[in-house]
């Protein structure tokens, strides 16, 4: 099973995976929204910036362990 096999396997049965991906795709989507709003940003955005890619990648460490988990055959699906 390929990588986006387990993926799509996940969004469909798996609800803490569908939730991780549903945050992930709201936090990219406010950040095309900040970075498509202007070229310079008050200090209060970058924190905003740098927060939202923080949680993003956090979101991604901890879906990159569930489909791990599935790989090892520690979680079935």
């Amino acid at each position: 099973m390929t990588e986006q096999e387990i993926i799509e396997k996940l969004m469909e049965t798996h609800e803490e995976f569908k939730k991780l991906k549903a945050e992930h795709a709201q936090l990219e989507a406010r950040l095309e929204e900040i970075y498509s709003s202007k070229r310079f940003f008050s200090t209060e955005e970058e924190v905003e910036i740098k927060s939202i890619k923080r949680r993003k990648l956090q979101l991604k460490d901890k879906m990159n362990e569930i489909i791990f988990m599935v790989k090892k055959g520690e979680l079935t699906l």
